[in-house]
């Protein structure tokens, strides 16, 4: 494991009159008494200084005993010596200086940044990267100015502004975590320099389930069942069971997801599945049939229906379609429309099928937008539409206080502000 010294030139490099040696050669002294191996230094010099560049590089050169080659001299861009407080062209050349060095890097080797030579601007420049993530496998040390150290000062300190990127980090997160973004939120937090693996495993969970994929969110869990908010629990093994219940509140959740997030046509597309499970709900309830899953099945489906209630829900569903002029084909898997027709034989379903009948509409309108190749960008008057959708879900199921993944979201946004 060696080190390769990244830094920028003063105009006391490699030795000047106000501070003797300059930062340069005395982070070098100071690290090779740690016991540091240095192989490389990398050195940007602006034009006025061009010389003490040259003069470093020979001083490293005979000091460390390598080759000359092996300390280059990077010439700032036009820009920085043009200006040499531009911080964001001294940020610029730094990191450009530290792409150069990492072409040498081997495994296990690590960058030392020297942030004590040149103008503030180019001081500051390596405590940037750091902050951004850039600096991984580096350290940046801090010179002080012998004449201003006080008792119990060191002359040669490290640095470490992670805590600022942590910061960074934490606020990415949480805002992908509060609009649900759980992949993001998962690939920002493997990338940050928070370690927690509960947080990672909630994340995965958030993804999984927002994906259907229940299974795989209850797999993310295993290891963490008696450390998770139950309702988690609770819910994801009534999902992975497919009650319908269950995937009508998810539905409904997920729905509001995209609707808080203005992700109208997703939303709608939400909507047409919770409009499909309501009604596969209420056969269910009602008639005490399940919905055909394959085309097989779909014979034996009508020939019950004309049996049930002596044929009350199958007549009302024949006077709808007479009403309206529609001819009806009592075969095949059964269309919204015919559900809705079967179900309004009973009274006792009739706010309930108003409530059905008004989300078809925006149901409809989604497949007439989508044949057209239309996008959505607004939800006409959606106030209504959310309300008559809750009230509609409540009257089916039984909703918790609040949304599971509001519930997620407050566990890792705890996790992260730690």
């Amino acid at each position: 494991m060696a080190s390769i010294i990244l830094s920028f030139v003063g105009q006391q490099d490699p030795f000047g009159k106000e501070t003797g040696e300059g930062s340069i050669v005395t982070l070098v002294r100071d690290l090779v008494a740690q016991g540091k191996a240095i192989k490389r230094a990398v050195l940007i010099y602006t034009e006025k200084t061009a010389t003490g560049a040259r003069e470093t590089r020979e001083w490293i050169s005979l000091e460390l005993g390598i080759d000359s080659r092996d300390v280059e001299l990077i010439p700032a861009s036009w820009e920085l010596s043009n200006d040499p407080t531009d911080l964001l062209k001294a940020a610029q050349e730094a990191k450009r200086g530290l792409d150069l060095a990492r072409l040498h890097l081997d495994n296990g080797d690590r960058i030392e940044f020297n942030a004590s030579s040149g103008t503030p601007a180019m001081k500051s420049a390596f405590s940037i990267l750091q902050a951004a993530g850039y600096v991984t496998n580096g350290t940046v040390w801090q010179v002080r100015n012998p004449s201003e150290m006080r008792e119990g000062q060191t002359r040669v300190f490290a640095t470490d502004v992670g805590v600022l990127r942590q910061e960074f980090d934490r606020k990415v997160i949480q805002k992908q975590v509060a609009d649900y973004n759980y992949s993001g939120a998962l690939e920002s937090l493997k990338s940050s320099g928070f370690n927690s693996e509960r947080a990672i495993a909630l994340l995965e969970y958030g993804r999984c389930r927002m994906a259907f994929d229940f299974d795989a969110a209850f797999n993310s869990l295993r290891s963490l069942v008696d450390d998770v908010p139950q309702q988690l629990l609770k819910e994801i093994s009534a999902l992975r069971q497919r009650s319908l219940d269950a995937i009508a509140k998810e539905l409904y959740f997920n729905a509001m997801i995209r609707y808080h997030n203005h992700e109208f046509s997703e939303f709608l597309v939400l909507l047409t599945q919770f409009q499909e499970c309501v009604l596969a709900i209420l056969v269910k309830r009602k008639l005490g049939l399940d919905l055909p899953s394959s085309y097989l099945d779909t014979a034996t489906f009508w020939e019950q229906v004309m049996s049930i209630d002596s044929g009350k829900p199958f007549a009302a569903l024949s006077d709808a379609y007479q009403r309206k002029g529609w001819r009806l084909n009592a075969e095949g898997f059964t269309k919204r429309p015919q559900l809705i027709g079967l179900l309004s034989a009973y009274q006792d379903l009739n706010r309930m099928i108003e409530l059905i009948s008004f989300l078809d509409n925006y149901c409809e309108k989604r497949n007439r937008r989508i044949h057209r190749f239309e996008g959505v960008s607004e939800i006409e008057d959606g106030t209504e539409l959310i309300a008559k959708l809750r009230r509609l879900v409540m009257m089916l199921v039984a909703l918790p206080d609040e949304n599971s993944f509001d519930v997620l979201n407050r566990t890792v946004y705890d996790l992260v502000s730690v």
